[in-house]
């Protein structure tokens, strides 16, 4: 009942600040998703769909749950904050358990505002909303699950407990790579451990029979990937997950803490610039990190004798970093809100737990002070960035209802928003003008089938913001802005200088860009967004002009 009772409040809390977003999320990778289940029998739950990964367990839910609710949002928003508030649970059920056997005062009410700051940091909004995510959800109940059987059976010793772990291992490495950290996070679990709580055995026997096991899984796994994806790494492939420069990941490791614990992400944008420049200087970074290294170091050898709160603290710090390791190489976005926060969310969940630890140093009035005062001001983020989505989230109903040009045999779409704030909308890498045609075939249902060319896709800074577009007489069309906090993309990224396409040419001025056609097709017609609503030109307006200019 106790238990129950948590999830319940959990949940209640959850649904509070996510509630705006109950409708978001299926966007962008979720076409792709949805390409790979439709027509697919359930045969393909055993090769992940063609996905280059080995996740039969993720894809199992996907198949059976995308085919029971289709597009219906409101079971997919339960399923995702549901998730999330079992994770907070969980995370709450792990904390208090190590404090507790760590003999840290108060260790309920300590774990319990460290897995509030967790489910309410606004950087899990990626994880939660985000319709492609249910492996970052999942994984982590696993993860989390595994944990908390481990440090139950190095105290009681039971073989059910190691079967458990055992079980949830293997059912986490077929869901998400995340799950590689869990052996090296049980190693440390174990040889940290308090001796007095240690009732379950002997370390060296506790050693053979967790840490052999599982190692032994990870070369199997490992093994499997080699034979049937061809690649010792599935996913991003060998050439992502395997490269490893030292700099990017040192700097990497600072700004994730940062961007966490101080809501880096949310300064004024010279400040987060300065932040990436300093930790991208040799000098500076590398100075840090020795100087944190001989602090681990030093806090590792004198481990025994600090204080419980020191020692959990220091236990939940190493879980952080074993934890974001996986994925510590990929790219760290800084600049908007939102994208590829999601490879934080299960290292975050420790990282609160210590942050919790370490403020409960502090006299109880002090700590509860504090810590309402960080769970305000992280409310206040949580709340501004899911409003983001519910923003986001009706420009591109809005714009995919609002598209009535399917006889048209060529639509030119001179801005198409890829983000609001961070929140993705279009967001495509391919160049091809993936992200429009698949959202109108597989999110409305209505394919088109001519050619679209999504032409520029730009940051949504807010729901009103728009263009203005002029034509001149020498086949050309000048793309403006007509507000500040906009630029252009292409493929995902800046569009820098512009980029040449089969049929024309795009000429990036920053605040405004020039379309250069060699010919326009009959019957084309030139799409612009403004304001949520699509504007049009025919395209027999520029191919007048361009009679006007021979």
């Amino acid at each position: 009942m106790k238990n129950l009772l948590c999830y319940l409040l959990a949940f209640a809390i959850v649904q509070l600040f996510y509630f705006p977003t109950w409708d978001a999320g299926f966007v962008t990778d979720f076409t792709g998703l949805m390409w790979r289940l439709e027509g697919s029998s359930a045969w393909g739950i055993l090769n992940s769909f063609g996905f280059p990964s080995l996740q039969p367990a993720l894809n199992a839910f996907l198949y059976l749950f995308y085919h029971a609710f289709g597009l219906n949002p409101l079971p997919w928003y339960l399923v995702f904050t549901g998730l999330h508030a079992l994770n907070g649970v969980l995370l709450y059920r792990f904390g208090s358990a190590i404090l507790e056997s760590y003999g840290v005062r108060a260790p309920q009410l300590v774990a319990f505002v460290g897995a509030v700051f967790f489910l309410l940091s606004p950087y899990q909004s990626e994880a939660v909303t985000w319709r492609v995510c249910f492996n970052f959800l999942f994984t982590t109940v696993l993860i989390l699950s595994a944990l908390w059987l481990t440090q139950a059976w190095i105290k009681e010793g039971l073989s059910r407990q190691l079967w458990g772990i055992y079980l949830l291992f293997l059912l986490a490495l077929f869901t998400f790579e995340l799950a590689l950290m869990l052996p090296l996070a049980c190693l440390a679990l174990l040889l940290l451990f308090p001796e007095g709580q240690r009732t379950g055995g002997a370390t060296g026997r506790q050693l053979r029979w967790l840490a052999l096991p599982q190692f032994g899984m990870l070369a199997v796994y490992f093994l499997l990937n080699r034979l049937i994806l061809g690649s010792w790494v599935g996913h991003y492939g060998a050439e992502v997950h395997l490269k490893f420069q030292l700099r990017e990941i040192l700097s990497h490791y600072f700004l994730y803490g940062i961007k966490h614990l101080a809501f880096s992400r949310y300064w004024p944008h010279p400040w987060k610039e300065g932040l990436v420049a300093q930790l991208q200087n040799p000098a500076l970074l590398y100075s840090l990190s020795i100087l944190v290294g001989i602090g681990l170091a030093f806090a590792l050898f004198r481990f025994r004798r600090w204080k419980g709160e020191g020692q959990a603290g220091l236990l939940f710090l190493l879980l952080f970093i074993l934890a974001l390791a996986p994925a510590v190489n990929l790219y760290f976005h800084y600049l908007l809100h939102i994208e590829n926060d999601r490879y934080g969310y299960l290292a975050s969940a420790f990282l609160f737990l210590g942050l919790s630890a370490v403020l409960s140093l502090l006299p109880p009035r002090a700590y509860l002070l504090l810590a309402v005062g960080y769970l305000g001001l992280s409310s206040l983020f949580l709340w501004r960035t899911n409003r983001w989505w519910e923003q986001s989230t009706t420009v591109y109903y809005r714009l995919l209802d609002g598209f009535r040009w399917y006889d048209a045999p060529a639509v030119y779409l001179l801005n198409l928003p890829a983000n609001h704030q961070g929140a993705l909308m279009f967001h495509d890498f391919s160049g091809k003008g993936l992200a429009f045609r698949d959202a109108l075939q597989y999110i409305k249902g209505k394919p088109y089938e001519g050619n679209i060319y999504e032409v520029a896709q730009y940051n949504l800074a807010k729901p009103g913001d728009d263009v203005s577009v002029r034509i001149d007489s020498t086949r050309q069309l000048t793309v403006v802005f007509n507000q500040w906090g906009n630029w252009w993309w292409h493929k995902g990224l800046g569009m820098g200088g512009g980029y040449t396409a089969e049929s024309y040419q795009v000429i990036n001025h920053g605040q405004y860009y020039r379309l250069l056609l060699d010919s326009v097709p009959e019957g084309a017609v030139f799409l612009y967004q403004s304001e949520g609503e699509w504007g049009v030109i025919p395209g027999e307006e520029v191919r007048g002009r361009e009679g006007e200019g021979a």
